[in-house]
């Protein structure tokens, strides 16, 4: 399959008659950067605050303070797929992190059977994937070009890396960066690349564990204890780190849990990926390579601590410095690079503080009572011997058992019953969303729910029914340390909302505020390298006030109407319209 795709893809790019570049070359380096869980609304808290790479970025690139993950499944998974596919989850098929098969198993979005995980039970892989990547339109461009990722999960790096990648690596507790190893490839090629890398890790927290150290005061003035559910916390950096002192440092789960959630997993994540730049010679061969880098410690620092505690306000400060170090020694190897940075989703903060600050913010008992409750009603009024109805609280799934009549009938008693719920705003059938038509010309930011709803759904793999909570609310009552304080996953503006930028050497940056959505991304990065798309859903957005990149019809296609006037298939038009990299 993966054949027939790159047949296809450099029969495209022979089609389009994309463009070469004399005389002001693309560039050879195409590095996308996800900050997973960095909202617009962080990035826009914050911004002034940033000295390092984040200052560097939206002081000089093009900055779209207003991008949006448009779709309602504001999940890592999804999001991922859409930054480098130019396509919204319905098309890509990754509806959520996981979904459920017509028999109730569970289908996590990387599972993939065909291939292994040294140390792993189970497979990890792209199979799930519908559609192809940026790296994989460069690679039928250029058979020399080569795609490489890094993340801290291995959601985010398989669904930026898609198909073929050179080289892909995510964080694993136990195992440093590990790996997936397709049909007739070795474990032992397929990681040679970081094995020295993870015994120096190795070396290094042998002599001492890694440390948390404090870098700004202003941080400090978010201290304090605070309860959320049942769970009391002392928000304070560095958070403390369990130990348990009769387990290697390794395979002790408490310190596994506080370093993802700490700035030494994107520290790590970093040093790896400019470690591959040198080991793969990215950038630096005459074809355009794409090197993919997730940072996932943002996320799990939401998640744990929430997002206006110290330890967030820390994170950034330690994740802007960290930036600011990878672009300079990026800079240092006079590669003609080009930096695109975005986010999977957004996040709300911890429901108890949100609602400090004057937002009726709640939380939901969440565990699968009212599921329970829901089954048993709709049994006794179809007269069913079986329970109807699986799922969570944002998806529920008809049972296999049920025939077409049947399944009609269940997702109606289930609506009508779910209609006096309180804190429920809506319950979309899957028709609906798959029948709904969504104007091309409208801005992400003015979708209606279902439409939201609708680019997230896929015939196949979503729910029957599909649940939409009032804003901010949080699932869960945390009871532990470790457990989950904040999360997202809304069709909110708070979860879908994310910053969007580009820059390169010597860019011409400017702010544009009006609403852009990320699959705009990849269009937008193949007119600048001068590759062609397949149909997508994104459209390419001008990089250098109209001038430099412009946008344009390729081989004269119909275009697509948009409020900027944009195509959904463009190419770089002259070899003078891409932006100076130097």
């Amino acid at each position: 399959m993966n054949r027939v795709r790159i047949a296809a893809l450099a029969a495209l790019a022979v089609w389009s008659g994309a463009p070469a570049f004399a005389a002001a070359p693309p560039p050879k380096l195409i590095v996308a950067i996800s900050i997973d869980q960095f909202s617009a609304n962080l990035f826009e808290q914050y911004r002034s605050q940033f000295r390092g790479g984040l200052a560097r970025l939206a002081g000089e690139g093009v900055v779209f303070p207003n991008g949006y993950q448009s779709h309602a499944a504001t999940e890592t998974c999804p999001g991922h797929s859409t930054l480098l596919t130019g396509r919204h989850p319905a098309a890509t098929g990754i509806v959520a992190n996981t979904w459920f098969a017509p028999d109730g198993q569970k289908i996590y979005c990387v599972q993939d059977d065909a291939n292994t995980v040294p140390g792993r039970e189970q497979g990890r892989g792209p199979a799930h994937l519908r559609g192809s990547t940026l790296g994989e339109w460069l690679h039928a461009a250029d058979p020399a070009s080569r795609t490489v990722a890094v993340s801290g999960k291995d959601r985010a790096a398989i669904m930026m890396s898609g198909h073929d990648p050179a080289a892909i690596y995510w964080w694993d507790d136990e195992r440093g960066f590990n790996t997936y190893v397709g049909p007739g490839q070795t474990a032992a090629a397929r990681l040679r690349p970081v094995v020295a890398f993870n015994a120096e890790i190795e070396r290094r927290w042998a002599k001492a564990p890694p440390q948390w150290r404090p870098t700004t005061r202003r941080c400090a003035a978010l201290d304090g204890a605070r309860t959320y559910g049942s769970l009391r916390l002392d928000h304070r950096v560095p958070p403390p780190l369990p130990r348990d002192g009769a387990r290697p440092l390794r395979a002790d789960p408490g310190f596994q849990r506080w370093l993802r959630a700490s700035p030494e997993l994107d520290r790590l994540t970093l040093a790896l990926a400019e470690h591959l730049v040198d080991e793969f010679a990215l950038g630096a061969r005459g074809a355009t390579d794409l090197l993919a880098v997730s940072l996932s410690a943002t996320d799990y620092v939401g998640h744990r601590y929430g997002n206006q505690g110290p330890e967030m306000c820390e994170q950034l400060a330690q994740l802007d410095a960290m930036l600011g170090d990878f672009l300079a020694r990026l800079d240092r190897r006079g590669l003609p690079y080009l930096v695109v940075l975005s986010a999977d989703h957004g996040a709300m903060d911890a429901a108890e503080r949100v609602a400090e600050r004057g937002v009726p913010a709640q939380r939901l008992s969440g565990g699968k009572a009212w599921l329970a409750q829901l089954n048993e009603r709709i049994r006794g009024e179809l007269g069913l011997a079986y329970a109807p109805l699986f799922g969570d609280e944002q998806a529920l799934y008809v049972s296999a058992r049920a025939d077409a009549a049947q399944r009609a009938k269940i997702v109606a008693a289930a609506r009508a019953a779910l209609a006096g719920t309180p804190q429920l705003v809506a319950a979309y059938t899957k028709d609906e969303a798959l029948d709904a038509k969504i104007p091309r010309e409208r801005p992400a930011d003015e979708l209606s729910l279902l439409e939201r709803i609708a680019e997230s759904t896929d015939a196949q793999r979503s729910g029957d029914l599909q649940l939409i909570w009032q804003p901010y609310i949080s699932y869960g009552q945390p009871e532990q340390p470790g457990d989950t304080i904040a999360g997202h996953g809304s069709p909110w503006n708070y979860d879908r909302r994310v910053p969007i930028i580009f820059w390169w050497p010597g860019a011409r940056g400017f702010e544009q505020s009006l609403p852009i959505a990320t699959v705009d991304i990849a269009p937008t990065l193949a007119a600048v390298v001068g590759v062609a798309t397949p149909a997508v859903d994104g459209v390419c957005r001008d990089l250098d006030r109209g001038a430099a990149l412009t946008c344009v019809l390729s081989n004269n296609a119909p275009p697509a109407r948009t409020p900027y006037g944009a195509t959904r298939l463009c190419v770089a038009p002259s070899p003078t319209s891409v932006p100076p990299v130097r």
